[in-house]
């Protein structure tokens, strides 16, 4: 018996000696995991607000229920206790309690009165949390495609919250606390703090004014229309700020109202005759034609298997450019991008940015489509033109427009003015190098032309008294599902676009509307110049924009529209052979995007051989018709669709 109790007096004393002697810290940190529990510090988010500091985005204290699992000692009775107080089920509550984990959360962004009762309840193993939520100011639909939004964890999930939310969510810190048995923090137990660094606040570009007039107005036009939805942008186009970016559509029951979607840059949409500017701005600028040069203009042209039309048939008449563009002549048009050519064309819309992300950064930017060179059919450098079988965003199409109103310089968009740091220094924030795409002499001659197009042709009720206002109106035809361009029953949608700036004299703004599938008149002189005027009229208010010194009206530069006729009879075959079409050489190739130095006329370089036309596509895109300059009164889209090539206007 002595001998037993010796041994066992051996065996307990090595294994005091190894409890004591050698595994001590592994113990001594067990207990430590024990009493003590780590509690995540949410950094304070930084804050959002407009160019002039108001405040469209902020944090606000809310508070956290959560509970270790671990220390209640009656799950059904504590889950019984929250359920009224949280207003949640009690079955999921009782779930949440009875997992074996050390931390689950019972509720978020919880209201400090509600946080207090749970206070009071006394739960062990219950315990409250201050965090923040996010808050809009300005109401929770304003501009928010732009500012976009948050999860509950304050991580930016869509918008301007996701695209700098590594500036704005700043670093998190923790807290270590000791807990007594009952989960009561120890007041003198071990502590360690590791304070959050707050996140940097941002300064938009956007004027908080405009983007709820535009939004406003928006509605009421599309409602007016009867459109399924609708895009606004209001830029600054020397800068390439964004002032106003409004996305509007319809809720379930059909209600006009602010999309989370930013359709601005991710939508894409074959933008009609608001891109002829893109082609004969190319002509200028290659010294192949000027604004005063005549071309015989019949109101249809046949080329290869496709033929392209007018709105009127008048026959053959004289139109120089500039009445081209004024009157929204597809057949005119044609005719210049002929004399351009495929190689060109594709040069100038590249370096006008189509088919491109315009650099904004923004998640979900769609490039829009354009075709490689060597894919395009016979056709495509005249469907090109006229902006069908394409596809562009509305900011990519506004950003041709301000290429002209800034001289023919393209500055990249932003809608980021600045960066400011919990100390309150700037941070830097990285904006692409405007890039030189015509000359200045290009750029205003065609300010010139479109002045003309507002004060005489397809974009008078863009016209704001007393300003200049130059645009372009642009209807095209959306392809329908199976890729066609008319449903079953032969019926077809539209786009109706207005894009310009002003003043013209001394561009300070620039902006465009697009309406999406108006019902009540698809053309754009009906649907979307009247907003691009009242909206005009309010930013020149809003902003103090003072009519300019030199601002003075011009007798008519048109001549009386063509009379009606019936169309003359022409050799087809000639008709389609673009062989017959006089092109003059041209002097100058566009060459690719470069970083603007001094507005100088670009060097000529060597014409690049030409490019073999392919065979003509099977199934050539439809091309819109010219808007008339007096329009009558549209037909609704229920019409059916016109013959090919006379789909759109404008």
């Amino acid at each position: 018996m002595a001998v037993v109790f010796a041994l066992v007096a051996v065996v307990l004393g090595i294994r005091l000696a190894d409890l004591q002697l050698f595994s001590s810290d592994a113990f001594v940190e067990y207990g430590q995991q024990q009493r003590t529990r780590t509690v995540k510090l949410t950094a304070d988010r930084g804050q959002i607000y407009d160019r002039n500091g108001v405040a469209l985005a902020l944090s606000v204290p809310q508070w956290t229920i959560w509970a270790d699992p671990s220390q209640v000692d009656d799950p059904a009775a504590a889950a019984a206790a929250l359920a009224p107080v949280l207003n949640m089920d009690g079955n999921y509550l009782l779930q949440l309690l009875s997992e074996p984990d050390q931390h689950a959360y019972l509720a978020r962004t919880v209201p400090d009165d509600i946080a207090a009762a749970v206070a009071d309840l006394n739960i062990k193993g219950v315990f409250r949390l201050e965090e923040s939520a996010r808050f809009n100011p300005a109401g929770s639909h304003l501009a928010r495609a732009v500012v976009g939004t948050v999860d509950v964890d304050q991580t930016g999930i869509s918008g301007i919250e996701y695209q700098y939310d590594e500036l704005l969510g700043g670093v998190p810190g923790e807290m270590v606390l000791e807990s007594s048995q009952d989960g009561r923090t120890i007041p003198t137990g071990a502590r360690h703090i590791r304070p959050a660094q707050p996140g940097a606040d941002l300064y938009l570009t956007i004027d908080r004014s405009l983007q709820f007039e535009a939004e406003r107005a928006l509605m009421r036009q599309i409602e007016e229309v009867n459109a399924a939805s609708g895009t606004v942008i209001i830029m600054v186009p020397g800068t390439g700020e964004i002032l106003a970016m409004a996305s509007v559509g319809r809720d379930q029951e059909g209600n006009p109202v602010s999309l989370s979607e930013n359709r601005a840059v991710t939508w894409a949409f074959e933008p009609g005759s608001v891109m002829k500017s893109v082609a004969l701005s190319g002509v200028i600028e290659t010294g192949l034609g000027e604004p005063h040069h005549v071309r015989e203009v019949n109101h249809w042209l046949e080329l290869y298997d496709q033929t392209f039309t007018d709105h009127t048939e008048y026959g053959t008449v004289l139109y120089s450019m500039e009445e081209i563009l004024a009157r929204s002549s597809n057949t005119g048009t044609v005719e210049w991008a002929l004399v351009l050519g495929s190689t060109r064309l594709a040069a100038y819309m590249s370096r006008y940015g189509l088919g491109s992300a315009t650099g904004l950064g923004f998640r979900g930017e769609s490039s829009g489509l354009v075709p490689q060179l060597l894919s395009w059919s016979g056709t495509d450098v005249a469907s090109f033109a006229l902006g069908q079988g394409i596809l562009a965003t509305p900011l990519q199409v506004l950003m041709v427009y301000n290429t002209l109103a800034n001289g023919g310089v393209r500055v990249p968009p932003t809608l980021v003015q600045s960066a400011v740091d919990a100390d309150g220094h700037t941070i830097r924030l990285e904006q692409g190098d405007p890039v030189r795409v015509v000359s200045a002499h290009t750029a205003s001659q065609m300010t010139d032309m479109l002045v003309t197009v507002v004060r005489e042709g397809t974009g008078r009720n863009a016209q704001v008294e007393g300003y200049s206002i130059a645009g372009k109106t642009g209807t095209g035809q959306k392809v329908q599902s199976g890729g066609n361009y008319e449903d079953d029953e032969g019926f077809s949608r539209y786009t109706a676009t207005f894009a310009g700036f002003y003043p013209a004299e001394d561009p300070q703004l620039s902006m465009i509307v697009v309406i999406d599938e108006p019902v009540t008149n698809f053309y754009a002189s009906k649907s979307a110049a009247p907003l691009f005027a009242e909206l005009a009229k309010y930013s020149l208010q809003r902003l103090r924009i003072a009519p300019p010194a030199n601002y003075f009206t011009l007798g008519s530069k048109l001549g009386p529209a063509p009379t009606p006729q019936p169309a003359p009879t022409l050799d087809p075959a000639t008709a389609s052979d673009p062989e017959t079409t006089s092109t003059p050489e041209p002097a100058v190739e566009p060459t690719g995007p470069e970083p603007v130095t001094e507005p100088v006329e670009p060097e000529a370089v060597a014409e690049p051989e030409p490019v073999a036309e392919p065979e003509p596509s099977a199934t050539p895109s439809p091309v819109p018709a010219s808007e008339p300059t007096a329009e009558p009164n549209a037909q609704p889209v229920a019409e059916p669709a016109p013959a090919p090539g006379a789909e759109n206007g404008p």
